[in-house]
């Protein structure tokens, strides 16, 4: 009896310590490790689809990978679209379709899976991603710039996606003073050139009203069909200004560290006279600029080099009001833009025969190469120059922030 349990005994542990493949991550009936492949987000560009995936493991070995897409989930590289590549490498893959193949559909709906193809001929699947392809094309508004009391350039962004074919009618924005703005219901400015599309629309609003909200849409019409940005708003120049005089420009975004011009409520006053001289006849300062922004230098470097006490700009330079003490002495196309957003919204000019001060605005701009200096003649609006100790010239000192 005793020998018959030992026999036992043994029999029982050596079929105990028989081979076993449980450890392993095997295909049943194969003896192989199967291939392991994600699938990404695939991301979008004018024309085309890149599609993204991951060969996390090769298993035993693959000689295709690729991606395959339609309206219904569970696509297959049988029985849908699908693209591919010879391959035999793990790690990130992208592949590139174009909308031109006509294998897709605009704002639709669809489901992506990766796959590889083993060497032994199976097909290894990853997971559904879904994903909408984008419109025939999307407005994205931009940053309104060169805001003046009565007028602004309005910016967009285009992105065509040629889903379709396009044939755009007319290009432009609408706008108006309440929201909901359409087209039909609002103010409309068009491009006027041949409507093909380069990435950008830039038009000018006119005839606006000054400090005033506007509501904004940019489009583009093909036949009965609209296509619309966001809609966004924009405010026009013409607040008054912590001085009390008006914010007559507006970049529309802060860049080089201000955004707004403001001009004093009032001409320099000097000894009991508006009449002020530039400064420092028969010299010449060099270097300042017409452009603008350029002000402010402009009045440093003549400040600088100027001793007069009662030049143009040392007498911006200090000029102080309601604790401000920012001011200069403004370039030409400074004054230029204060001349731009004072028509039809306040006067800065009227014509006296006998007293050009009441038209003439000293700019910070020198007559390159000559000892004169250059005025605004906000009456006529035009740029000149003249000796620089000539005084029949008012000041407008400026400011930014």
């Amino acid at each position: 009896m005793k020998k018959i349990v030992f026999l036992f005994l043994c029999l029982f542990i050596l079929s105990s310590c028989g081979g076993s493949d449980s450890g392993t991550d095997s295909t049943p009936g194969s003896g192989t490790q199967p291939p392991k492949v994600i699938t990404s987000a695939p991301g979008f560009t004018q024309g085309k689809v890149k599609f993204n995936g991951n060969v996390a493991s090769k298993g035993s070995g693959i000689y295709t990978r690729g991606f395959c897409w339609g309206t219904n989930i569970n696509p297959t590289a049988l029985n849908s679209d699908h693209i591919s590549e010879s391959a035999d490498a793990a790690g990130e893959y992208s592949l590139t379709e174009s909308y031109g193949s006509l294998k897709f559909s605009t704002a639709t709906s669809y489901y992506v899976r990766a796959y590889v193809i083993t060497t032994n001929g199976e097909t290894v699947y990853g997971d559904n991603i879904t994903f909408v392809t984008p419109p025939k094309l999307v407005i994205n508004p931009k940053a309104t710039k060169a805001i003046y009391t009565t007028s602004a350039t309005l910016n967009a962004e285009i992105a065509v996606y040629y889903l379709d074919s396009i044939t755009p009618d007319e290009k432009g924005f609408c706008y108006r003073t309440s929201p909901g703005v359409n087209i039909s219901n609002s103010t409309k400015i068009v491009n006027t050139v041949a409507n093909y599309y380069n990435g950008n629309l830039e038009l000018e609003a006119t005839a606006l009203l000054s400090n005033t909200t506007y509501y904004v849409r940019a489009f583009s019409r093909e036949g009965s069909k609209v296509y619309y940005s966001d809609e966004y708003t924009f405010k026009t120049a013409g607040a008054i200004g912590a001085s009390g005089g008006y914010i007559f420009y507006d970049k529309g975004e802060v860049t080089d560290g201000w955004r707004y011009l403001e001009a004093a409520p009032n001409n320099l006053i000097y000894n009991g006279s508006n009449k002020i001289r530039w400064g420092c006849a028969g010299g010449i300062v060099n270097q300042t600029q017409a452009t603008f922004g350029a002000g402010p230098a402009n009045t440093a470097r003549i400040v600088s080099q100027c001793s007069d006490a009662n030049c143009a700009a040392r007498l911006c330079d200090n000029y102080v009001l309601n604790g401000l003490t920012d001011w200069f002495l403004p370039s030409d196309e400074e004054l230029m833009a204060f001349l731009k957003s004072s028509k039809n919204v306040y006067t800065i000019a009227t014509f006296t025969w006998n007293d050009y001060s009441d038209r003439y605005f000293w700019s910070s701009t020198e007559n390159p190469g000559t000892s004169k200096a250059r005025f605004l003649d906000a009456y006529d609006g035009y740029i000149s120059s003249t000796d620089k100790d000539y005084y029949q010239v008012r000041v407008r000192p400026f400011r930014r922030f």
